[in-house]
């Protein structure tokens, strides 16, 4: 008797529990389904806004975005501050570097923005490591300018190669961009490690906002593009932009000494787009310590370290991600120093983080 009743119990359980799953599905499914229509709906509805435009060229560039409201640049060389509709909010949301179409307002002077023109390129970090979409800090961007010091603070090969590889995958023209050399002699150590970036092909400007050396070279080269400027703090990215002339240039500040380490403070708070006087734009972008890849998969990360394409056709598997497989080709290359061991290694360090 004592065995029908444990057996029964336990098929009401089990039956509870199937039905219990069953209905985790059932809820997790609508859902779903609930999620895919509205995304449908609001792309119905963002073509349909677009539709009223067609034909027609954006009148606006957001410079900066606050909240419900952004300046805005206009061809008059106006700049407004213009309110963002309910609309823009809800289906296209707004960011530095935006072409956007704008109606007037209470007065001629008053713009609102209405719709927002799809966009060639977005440049997105994260925001911690739980964020896997990132978030969208500048549009429409031609050229990802790396700023790197040698010496305060010191080059970090890691962090650039982490920026080569996020501006591969956003599809944007590298430019290294060398700061403070005025505090870096020519016989300085730091010299040397930029070599197989020269190797690669990838345009290395040395400058110094103090000295004036160079600026006329990174001018010419961002005149008529829209750069994004990126690099930790601490390495000049303000000082270029105000020894470019840019108006509206953030504040220049001041290093900090934490714990042995040199680094910069922090000033500028948002992104914005700064009108360069010999034409084009630059995106002064907040500083950070950390990049955040986002869209990239762990077998397309060798992709995006061009010295391997010659090697790695030779590898033993197709899939090879060129780290512990036999006869892999490009870590015997690395070996052999035919590729940077230094690249090499923070081509590791981005596999395992993606992993992670």
């Amino acid at each position: 008797m004592g065995g029908l009743v444990t057996n029964s119990l336990e098929d009401t359980l089990g039956r509870k529990n199937r039905q219990g799953r069953t209905q985790r599905r059932g809820s997790e499914m609508a859902a779903e389904r609930k999620r895919a229509e509205r995304v449908a709906r609001e792309d119905r509805d963002r073509k349909r806004l677009l539709e009223r435009f067609a034909g027609t060229s954006p009148d606006g560039r957001v410079l900066c975005q606050f909240g419900s409201h952004a300046e805005t640049s206009f061809a008059d060389g106006k700049v407004r501050l213009c309110m963002l509709s309910p609309k823009v909010h809800r289906l296209f949301g707004i960011c530095v570097g935006d072409r956007v179409w704008t109606k007037r307002g209470a007065t001629d002077e008053e713009r609102i923005i209405v719709a927002r023109a799809e966009r060639d390129t977005e440049v997105r970090r994260k925001r911690g490591e739980e964020d896997h979409t990132g978030h969208v800090i500048a549009a429409n961007v031609d050229v990802m300018a790396i700023t790197v010091a040698l010496r305060e603070p010191p080059l970090r090969t890691g962090a650039l190669d982490r920026y080569l590889v996020l501006s591969s995958v956003l599809g944007l023209e590298p430019l290294l961009v060398l700061t403070k050399t005025d505090q870096a002699p020519q016989d300085d150590p730091g010299w040397a490690v930029l070599a197989p970036y020269r190797d690669l092909g990838i345009p290395i400007i040395a400058t110094s906002a103090q000295s004036g050396d160079g600026m006329s070279v990174l001018r010419g080269s961002l005149q008529g593009r829209v750069t994004v400027f990126a690099g930790h703090s601490g390495v000049g990215k303000s000082s270029l932009c105000k020894a470019l002339g840019l108006e509206g240039a953030p504040k220049v500040g001041e290093m900090s000494v934490a714990h042995g380490k040199v680094r910069g403070r922090h000033t500028t708070s948002i992104a914005r787009l700064l009108e360069l006087p010999e034409g084009g734009w630059v995106v002064d972008t907040p500083g950070v310590r950390a990049v955040g890849l986002v869209d990239l998969e762990l077998a397309d990360l060798a992709i995006h370290f061009p010295e391997f394409a010659p090697h790695s056709p030779a590898c033993e598997y197709l899939d090879c991600c060129h780290r512990a497989e036999v006869q892999c080709s490009v870590r015997d290359a690395a070996e052999e120093g035919d590729i940077s061991p230094v690249r090499y290694a923070s081509y590791l360090r981005l596999l395992e983080s993606l992993e992670g």
